[in-house]
């Protein structure tokens, strides 16, 4: 009797889970990989890749793959160089505010929704915390895709209108 209810419990966590993710909006999944993002050291390496996986559609896995095999490939002939993502993987602006001895993470607020059939872009305000003035930075939009009943994010537009995946795909190192 016992194993049977242990047995039924686990079905219902799983179900649930299932039925959470498949339920999930394109907002909260942008929020929820935000706070998974600020977790993490922002690194360019293959763990962090690795780590990023499952918020990311396969396209963007790949390119992140392949960028990790240029990087490597260029660093081999170039040892004493700063790599291309050398900063981190750019999810947000870098330029934290520096106060009383101390950085202080921006802040980031979801903006508008766009959707377009199987595609949704959300967009993601970046601005100082009030120690640091409180102004604006800049707003970022993140493209979902949905793949097989989830978000998955596709791509990143900075402020300045340029692509993640387009610098990706950049023929030169």
């Amino acid at each position: 009797m016992k194993s049977r209810f242990v047995f039924l419990s686990i079905l219902i966590i799983l179900f649930s889970a299932n039925v959470f993710a498949q339920k999930q909006t394109a907002v909260a999944f942008v929020d929820s990989f935000y706070k998974f993002q600020r977790t993490r050291s922002g690194m360019f390496n293959t763990s962090e890749v690795n780590l990023h996986k499952r918020w990311f559609s396969a396209e963007l896995n790949s390119l992140l793959q392949n960028e990790l095999k240029r990087e490597k490939e260029y660093l081999k002939q170039n040892p004493t160089d700063k790599p291309h993502f050398g900063d981190g993987l750019t999810f947000e602006p870098s330029d934290e505010c520096y106060k009383m001895g101390k950085y202080y993470k921006h802040l980031y607020k979801i903006g508008a929704t766009t959707a377009d059939g199987n595609k949704t872009i959300v967009e993601i305000k970046f601005s100082n915390p009030k120690v640091c003035g409180g102004d604006f930075i800049e707003t970022y939009k993140v493209e979902l895709i949905k793949s097989k009943g989830v978000w998955l994010i596709n791509d990143w537009v900075y402020g300045d209108g340029t692509r993640l995946t387009a610098d990706l795909k950049r023929k030169d190192y």
